[in-house]
């Protein structure tokens, strides 16, 4: 199974649904439930690759204070604590809130930043790895260079919302790229021009791939093609926080694991639509058993055509 090294930030959250966005104002609110649990991309993709099969090792973060202990005994449960979890003086935090349709939005706060782990145990963690994952914010930015010159690995990357290619504080990670997603919310172009633009500007970059929420993902490869899936909610939708580190992970997995990136991101999107049937960002994962019986009831409809300019469609 895929040996996999996860360099993100692992935060204590509180999660509520509220009516509707934007809020209106109360001095007090009856909320019908309120959840606290541990998230955070180095847990919620740990979680969810745990849960497939793969062995993740994360490198992150973790206060020495009572959340701390609460985030802690987490990964002990999920099976992620390990020497890549490294102290800081404080643990990062957040505030989740959900609306009826799952749509939601999220403050977050981190007090310590890249410069306080100890580089040692990223290497330490990741000199027999497949792959390695990198938070795209501030606190994975120095270990891009470790991973891809120093370790020589492959390096996949989620932007989430931070897909602008003329934004030069995202250069390091386009350019550290063999494998990168992120979501379609925030892009200036349409999926597949902005695949297609990645795949021209960064030929180290070997597959990108778009989150496109209740349309599906659309993911191009080096080779030309151009995959689009429509999703699927084999369940009721409870909440979408984590889709994407749920999509992220699996195809990660499946990808890595049997080599087709096209039945990968087929399994990734069930995988996901059945993970967004939870209430918080790392419940909901499915066994690669389970994922595998779920792919022989709910069918997926695949296309697939061309990223490359002046090509028509395959099929």
């Amino acid at each position: 199974m895929p040996d996999i090294t996860i360099v993100g930030m692992t935060r204590l959250a509180m999660t509520m649904p509220v009516e509707t966005f934007p809020l209106p104002y109360h001095a007090h609110h009856r909320t019908s439930w309120m959840r606290c649990a541990v998230v955070g991309g180095a847990f919620n993709i740990g979680s969810a690759l745990r849960s497939l099969g793969s062995d993740p090792r994360i490198c992150t973060l973790v206060g020495t204070d009572e959340a701390g202990e609460v985030i802690r005994a987490a990964l002990r449960r999920h099976g992620l604590e390990g020497r890549g979890v490294a102290d800081a003086p404080e643990s990062a935090k957040t505030v989740i809130l959900v609306e009826p349709d799952g749509r939601v939005a999220r403050a977050a706060w981190t007090s310590g930043a890249s410069l306080d782990y100890p580089m040692e145990r990223f290497i330490e963690q990741s000199v027999d790895a497949d792959l390695v994952v990198v938070a795209s914010n501030p606190f994975g930015e120095p270990f891009l260079h470790t991973a891809k010159n120093l370790l020589k690995l492959p390096v996949a990357v989620d932007l989430h919302l931070a897909a602008d290619l003329t934004d030069p504080e995202q250069r390091p990670w386009f350019e550290a790229a063999d494998v990168l997603f992120c979501s379609h919310e925030q892009l200036r172009l349409p999926p597949a021009e902005w695949i297609g633009e990645v795949l021209d500007r960064y030929p180290g970059c070997q597959l990108a791939a778009v989150g496109r929420g209740e349309q599906g993902c659309v993911m191009g490869l080096r080779d030309g093609r151009l995959v689009e899936i429509d999703a699927v909610t084999p369940r009721p939708v409870r909440s979408t926080d984590g889709a994407g580190d749920a999509l992220f992970a699996s195809f990660l997995h499946g990808w890595l694991t049997a080599g087709e990136p096209v039945e990968a991101l087929e399994s990734a999107v069930l995988f996901a639509g059945w993970k967004i049937g939870a209430d918080t960002a790392a419940e909901g994962f499915l066994t690669a058993g389970e994922l595998t019986a779920l792919r022989k009831v709910y069918p997926l409809r695949t296309r697939i055509s061309s990223w490359l300019p002046g090509t028509g469609d395959d099929g």
